[in-house]
């Protein structure tokens, strides 16, 4: 007779958890990954999104200079969704207490207090690309971050590839 070999749960739990502080969490984390399809920030300036990615919710936003960022959802402050917040020229706002983070998470504005800024307060922030249609983000260790690939695919013309999104 034929063997079946059954993974175990802790070995299907290796293989497929995929959240922070898990192992295939971890080896996904070290490489560029689409968050969205790039088609779904038409305006810059225009309405945030809210996407999950490997088990973290994130906010995507276009700034009104045109510039993709991808940050925790959760403002730093005080846990409010930045999906709900207004993007603005250079960053997007919190519509809990007003404070204003850049692409990169550094701590703009902090309104009714725009003469300080505080020391040293960055939201996490997340390396983007936008290539091929899609916006493509590294969540890994700064350290570790591989340069961004070059897939043949990214070079095309827009009307020689196709791009499908699954809503899921």
């Amino acid at each position: 007779g034929k063997v079946i070999a059954m993974m175990t749960r802790e070995e299907n739990d290796r293989l497929c958890r995929v959240g922070p502080g898990t192992k295939m969490g971890a080896l996904f984390r070290r490489f560029w990954l689409p968050i969205c399809t790039a088609d779904r920030l038409p305006t810059p300036g225009g309405a945030p999104l809210a996407e999950r990615l490997l088990g973290e919710d994130f906010v995507v936003f276009r700034t009104g200079e045109g510039k993709v960022g991808v940050l925790d959802e959760y403002c730093m402050h005080r846990g409010a969704s930045l999906a709900l917040g207004r993007v603005e020229d250079c960053g997007i706002r919190c519509i809990y207490h007003g404070w204003k983070f850049g692409t990169g998470g550094e701590v703009l504005e902090i309104m009714n207090n725009k003469s300080q800024r505080p020391p040293n307060f960055r939201a996490r922030a997340f390396p983007t690309v936008e290539a091929g249609g899609m916006v493509w983000v590294y969540l890994g260790p700064p350290e570790k971050q591989p340069p961004f690939p070059r897939y043949a695919f990214l070079d095309l013309p827009e009307n020689h590839r196709v791009l499908l999104r699954v809503n899921q």
